[in-house]
């Protein structure tokens, strides 16, 4: 083989070999475009998913919450309730028992008004 033919077919090989890299370059450049590509597009789709769930659990928190206070308000009111009507009752007797002990103070009174309107000395 002659040298000049060498040459050429040396110089088509390194043709090739360039363009075949500029075509592997390119190739690279789209690959890792598309990769990054899905990487976005899968942390998006996660992120949407745990957003969902945390919403969904936030969701089922506040109602059980509610319930929840719900439940405790019913037995507030049902303890506010019962102390109320224990505190009148209470409050009845012992105004009942003052009125009582009045009358008892107020007939005693009477008592040594009317001794003292007869000019006898009380007795106390």
């Amino acid at each position: 083989m002659r040298y000049t033919d060498l040459v050429g077919r040396i110089d088509t090989v390194e043709r090739r070999m360039d363009s075949i890299e500029l075509r592997w370059d390119a190739s690279f450049a789209e690959l890792s475009a598309q990769i990054l590509q899905s990487n976005r597009e899968t942390r998006e789709a996660v992120l949407a998913t745990l957003r969902g769930e945390v919403a969904g659990e936030i969701s089922t928190m506040r109602g059980e919450m509610a319930g929840e206070f719900s439940t405790m308000r019913a037995d507030v009111d049902e303890k506010f309730s019962a102390m109320r009507t224990h505190f009148e009752t209470a409050l009845a007797d012992g105004l009942g028992e003052t009125r009582r002990y009045m009358k008892v103070l107020y007939e005693d009174i009477l008592g040594r008004i009317a001794l003292l309107a007869e000019g006898r000395p009380s007795s106390s």
